[in-house]
């Protein structure tokens, strides 16, 4: 798929812009209220705790000072009997203060119990939210995907996402293991081998890769590098490839690997389009949601603040919308209608269709959000759109 404004110009991020924006709207409206609930019971339990602590601190003033009057009224009667009743009045006193303090917390208890309750859950609820949306949903930040096979197993490892101040990583497990076969069908590669009894020499054979499973990967905006291994880790094949330009090199061997793209007999026999096609589909496969059993948001910060304990998801989204609003305008500059967001989407054969959002639909989204809405539409820039209009 390609993806390009109406004028036929290629978006700077060739992804379906248009649905990426209306997955990023429903984050937005799904979670901004859930943070404006949670900021407002943290403040509640704030509240709580500094009316019960005055209100325990009244009790125990009082307490002080009644025993502090009983002295002063005693302090020059020498009648024990006066001690007695003081020391009465003094336990009664204390008892009475036990009770109201225990009958203050738990009228306090059951709504801070609420109150958590509420925390814990809508913090949960978003970062379920951002768990299904940030690994692909933020534009322009620097990738990274790391991957491992544990002795033929699945995949399994991390993928870690930068932009600016926000950084997020996800534990990520693949469901099985993967060969050569299942990613592009049959493959192969020319390599030199040992052949004769008497006079050994070297001869060019073909490496069938077709069985060789995907034993690590190594992918970024710029560069994936993967390694191929056969069932006994004997014959070992690196692949490194950047993703623009499509050069590649390819190292051959276990203890001492042969660059075997720089051997002039052997590169000529290399069928390059194959190579690209495999390491595209590497690609292809570890990006795949389908293909995994385990993808969790471990961690997401802002600024070194966790983004869900923290409430940070406002300041978040706001640096991921200013990335959307970019193109936004770019749609506007690029397009005839100046209402809606429209790009093309041309498939493999040629075809082109057009896709498109309202500008007003935006200006809902954030409307309903409340007053933190305005933030957040200018962060995006939609003043800047609607008055180009």
């Amino acid at each position: 798929m390609r993806y390009l404004y109406q004028d036929s110009v290629e978006l700077s991020v060739q992804r379906d812009y248009i649905k990426d924006l209306e997955k990023l709207l429903g984050v937005v409206g799904d979670s901004c209220p859930k943070e404006n609930a949670i900021i407002s019971a943290r403040k509640e339990l704030e509240n709580i705790d500094r009316a019960r602590d005055q209100q325990i601190t009244r009790l125990k003033t009082f307490e002080s000072n009644l025993g502090a009057q009983l002295n002063t009224m005693i302090a020059d009667d020498d009648a024990d009997i006066l001690d007695v009743c003081k020391e009465a009045i003094t336990e009664t006193c204390g008892t009475c203060v036990r009770q109201q303090t225990k009958k203050l917390d738990a009228q306090f208890d059951s709504r801070i119990k609420d109150l958590k309750e509420l925390i814990k859950r809508d913090s949960e609820n978003i970062r379920k939210i951002f768990e299904t949306f940030l690994e692909f949903g933020v534009y322009n930040a620097t990738r990274n995907y790391s991957m491992i096979s544990d002795n033929g197993g699945a995949l399994c490892g991390e993928f870690s996402l930068d932009m600016d101040v926000l950084s997020v990583v996800y534990e990520l497990r693949f469901k099985e293991p993967v060969y050569v076969k299942e990613l592009i069908g049959s493959f192969s590669l020319p390599v030199w081998s040992t052949s004769g009894i008497f006079h050994k020499e070297d001869v060019m054979k073909m490496l069938d890769m077709s069985n060789h499973h995907l034993a690590s990967v190594e992918c970024t905006n710029k560069s994936i590098f993967a390694r191929f291994e056969d069932k006994k880790g004997l014959d070992v094949v690196r692949i490194e490839m950047g993703r623009a330009t499509k050069d590649y090199s390819i190292l051959y061997g276990v203890d001492e690997p042969v660059d075997i793209t720089k051997d002039k007999t052997i590169s000529e026999e290399i069928d390059g389009a194959s190579v690209i096609g495999l390491m595209r589909s590497v690609i292809d496969y570890v990006e795949n949601i389908e293909n995994r059993s385990i993808s969790t948001l471990k961690t997401a910060t802002f600024n070194d603040m966790d983004v869900i304990g923290q409430s940070m998801a406002y300041d978040t989204l706001k640096i991921v919308l200013a990335e959307y609003g970019r193109i936004a305008s770019k749609c506007v500059e690029h397009g005839v209608a100046k209402t809606e967001l429209i790009i093309k989407v041309e498939s493999a054969d040629g075809t082109r269709t057009e896709t498109y959002m309202p500008i007003s639909t935006v200006r809902e989204c954030f409307d309903q959000v409340g007053e933190r809405g305005a933030g957040l539409a200018g962060a995006f820039g939609l003043p800047a759109l609607e008055a180009a209009r």
